[in-house]
């Protein structure tokens, strides 16, 4: 699955709540089922036709941005890699473990964000800071 796909669902989801309007009420605007619009919202079955759609029905217009990719940096990899298995020592986790729990509580985006910054910092006050990342976005590490 796409996350830009996701994220543009997420949006969608967000206005559609602010207008106080169901699923269904959003699939009856635009002739689909209520599925349709779960789906679409989840970041699946999404097409640019309904996309459009939707966005029709609640009053926002789809902007699509091309973007050029940005390279991957050795000097951030092996940083990112570093502080990932710092990260797992000081919480008893496994690399995998601590992998896998900072991609899904955004720390991997947070410090590749702001790797001029904190690449400046001991590992010590960098693994502190994605803790507090983490913690923000629904992780349950203290």
């Amino acid at each position: 699955m796409n996350t830009n796909f996701k994220n543009i669902g997420e949006l969608l989801c967000l206005r559609r709540k602010s207008k106080g309007l169901t699923q269904e009420d959003v699939g009856v605007m635009i002739g689909v089922q209520k599925a349709m619009v779960s789906k679409v919202e989840n970041g699946l079955c999404i097409n640019f036709n309904t996309i459009h759609r939707i966005a029709d029905a609640l009053e926002v217009e789809p902007v699509v941005e091309l973007k050029p990719k940005k390279k991957a940096d050795k000097n951030v990899i092996d940083y990112i890699m570093t502080v990932i298995i710092e990260f797992s020592k000081k919480h008893s986790l496994t690399i995998r473990e601590a992998s896998n729990y900072l991609v899904r509580f955004k720390g991997i985006d947070f410090l590749t964000e702001f790797y001029d910054v904190e690449h400046t910092l001991s590992f010590n006050d960098c693994v502190d800071d994605l803790t507090v990342v983490c913690r923000n976005n629904g992780g349950a590490i203290i």
